[in-house]
């Protein structure tokens, strides 16, 4: 399917519902005709599994044998014998408003059960599965497999189907945090089992168009280091990436439909953050204002939001950050945060003034890593050589059921959207998925700058020759008209700047 990787199809499937299924291992509705399994492994309340099939069926895979044993819609993506990855978003285990606030932020077991399923037909078998993700460093993995109910619906495939399924945690670190959230350890993880092999994109990087401000990259997942200095330079861009990734002939994305602080939406771009293990090495943002060459705030914030900034980069980016933070940083910020912080707040007329962490539409760093490792997905081998030639076979599912709005992607607030969106081409989907939820994806940098890239493309084609399939005439012609879509609020530091107002020129 690397023949369709510039195909600009998308299919939006309006399930017209928002509970996701709750009994794993989340058997389809009915013994389909092409149904590998009995059929006393059904469950009759799964309709998410009938909507990945209707998904499908929109996208044009293998229609002409739709209905019959013979059926097989990943035919063209996915050969017996392949090494298959399948990629869902697992960011988080925590949420302040518990499952609800989970569900709102990772995908959810049932689609990537109906999936797989289908990756079986295609496969006959053979070859080797891999589910995987590198979430945020505090993550409990297991406990995300359990909560989407992953983990016990790969269990039972693999014990009563013999099918050799991986689930792979691809850090090789978790971070524990106190109370307070501070850092106080940090353990060795297994990682993946194939090892991990190091990439440098030199000038290939979208960096090296900000190589002069290479010092003041910052990564939100440092642990009391500067290890992303050794990582970006004015000639080095060096990424690792699993093995498991690398020697894959075809990639699934599963992502989530919901908001990014950073980077506006978090949608299938920006799910292959989760591809990398050495989540230090990621830039996040740039310390400074504009003005100083960074994008940590804007250069109106306010003082106080700065001199905090700035205490806070100086803590995570020193070995002994640690000892000084619990024992000044997190005494001082409490004070700060009941006594100052409010009472500044209150006279703040400009939402610029309170811009903190890089979590605002000037951030000019993020939305570059996040082509980076697309970059690294498509176009580099199996040794980690890039190559002009698109390496893997890719299909890229939106998780839409609930999505999640407001302050994404670690605590969004859940969005009920009752739709499934898919496509062969990630910016494809990507400017869809901006649309659906209400969004211009002209402002969002890391879809505008994809559908511009001409060298090592990522998105070779016009956004206005996007063809949406979907059963609701509304999807069909949301890059056609002015509907708002479903009104997902954005996070703070993007409100007023990414809401969707014309079709014709943006707002500057």
């Amino acid at each position: 399917m690397s023949d369709r990787f510039f195909d600009p199809r998308v299919a939006v499937f309006d399930t017209g519902q928002t509970r996701y299924p709750e009994r794993p291992p989340f058997h389809p509705p009915t013994a389909y005709p092409e149904y590998l399994f009995g059929k006393d492994e059904v469950d009759r309340a799964n309709y998410v599994y009938d909507a990945v099939r209707q998904l499908f069926v929109l996208l044009g895979l293998d229609v002409e044998r739709y209905g019959t044993r013979e059926w097989n819609p990943l035919g063209a993506l996915i050969r017996p014998g392949d090494h298959v990855v399948l990629k869902p978003n697992l960011v988080i285990s925590e949420h302040p408003d518990g499952l609800a606030g989970i569900y709102a932020s990772v995908v959810h077991g049932s689609l990537l059960r109906a999936v797989l399923d289908y990756v079986l037909i295609a496969n006959r078998g053979e070859g080797r599965i891999v589910i995987a993700d590198s979430p945020i460093k505090e993550v409990d993995f297991s406990r995300i497999l359990e909560l989407t109910g992953i983990g016990q619906m790969v269990a039972y495939l693999n014990a009563r189907h013999h099918l050799g399924i991986e689930v792979l945690d691809w850090r090789d670190v978790q971070v524990t945090r106190d109370a307070n959230r501070v850092m106080v350890s940090q353990q060795r993880l297994p990682g993946d089992p194939r090892g991990y092999r190091l990439i440098d994109l030199g000038e290939k990087s979208m960096l090296a168009e900000i190589a002069q401000y290479a010092a003041r990259y910052r990564s939100t997942a440092a642990v009391y280091d500067r290890a992303i200095h050794a990582a970006h330079t004015r000639t080095r861009n060096l990424y690792s990436l699993p093995n498991s990734l690398l020697q894959a002939d075809a990639v699934i994305s599963l992502a989530k439909l919901k908001t990014h602080r950073k980077a506006g939406v978090t949608l299938s771009l920006k799910n292959m953050v989760g591809l990398t293990n050495e989540k230090r090495w990621l830039p996040h943002h740039r310390v400074g204002s504009p003005r100083e060459g960074g994008d940590l705030y804007a250069d109106t914030t306010r003082v106080d939001i700065k001199f905090k900034e700035r205490a806070k980069d100086v803590l995570i980016t020193h070995a002994w950050g640690r000892w000084a933070a619990q024992v000044l940083g997190v005494p001082l910020l409490k004070i700060y945060e009941r006594a100052v912080k409010p009472f500044l707040d209150q006279q703040s007329g400009n939402a610029r003034e309170q811009i903190e962490d890089g979590d605002w539409y000037g951030n000019d760093t993020v939305w570059r890593m996040v082509l980076d490792l697309n970059t690294l997905l498509f176009y580099a081998n199996r040794n980690g050589q890039l190559c002009d030639a698109l390496q893997r076979r890719y299909l890229a599912l939106m998780d839409g059921i609930v999505g999640g709005m407001e302050e994404g992607p670690l605590k969004p607030r859940p969005r009920l959207a009752g739709i499934l969106v898919a496509g062969f081409n990630p910016v494809a989907v990507d400017v869809v998925c901006a649309r659906v939820m209400g969004f211009d994806y002209r402002l969002i940098p890391q879809i505008r700058r994809a559908l511009e890239r001409t060298w090592l493309p990522l998105g070779n084609f016009d956004a206005q020759n996007i063809a949406v399939k979907s059963n609701l005439a509304r999807w069909r012609d949301i890059l056609r008209s002015d509907d708002a879509g479903l009104g997902f609020t954005p996070t703070r530091g993007w409100q007023g700047h990414i809401e969707w107002t014309s079709k014709e020129t943006p707002r500057a």
